[in-house]
């Protein structure tokens, strides 16, 4: 990867910009869930598919610096990826909230830091590996 980051300023960067998409993320759920009135799994689908382009755009271009000739590679495998983690995302959604009658936000929270190890390693290992 040209102009790649060390493995610890790599997973730094995801963590960052993980953040940040949390983050957009959080205020979407709340604003569907405690604004407009939508069931919280509904929103979490809407909010997460809402915020995946932005986190594969900030991540080829912060995270793991990929050449732009690669998207066209890049792009469907961290959808791929993404796929397996919102179907991830959902079940532990349902399983805290429904079931275990956690808040929904902190819900939310905590499954993206169950997540972040597993959605790290994928993305570094295979959605952004399309390049030399």
């Amino acid at each position: 990867m040209r102009g790649a980051l060390p493995l610890p300023a790599r997973f730094f960067a995801f963590v960052v910009v993980g953040g940040f998409c949390l983050a957009v993320n959080t205020l979407a759920l709340w604003l569907l869930t405690s604004v407009l009135g939508v069931h919280y799994l509904v929103s979490t689908v809407i909010a997460f598919f809402a915020i995946t382009p932005l986190g594969f755009l900030l991540n080829k271009v912060v995270t793991f610096r990929t050449r732009r000739e690669y998207a066209h590679i890049e792009l469907p495998r961290y959808f791929s990826a993404m796929a397996a983690s919102f179907a991830a995302n959902i079940a532990l959604m349902y399983l805290f909230v429904s079931l275990l009658g956690i808040w929904y936000i902190a819900a939310s929270l905590a499954v993206a830091v169950l997540l972040v190890i597993v959605n790290f390693l994928t993305s570094d290992l295979w959605s952004f590996r399309a390049g030399p």
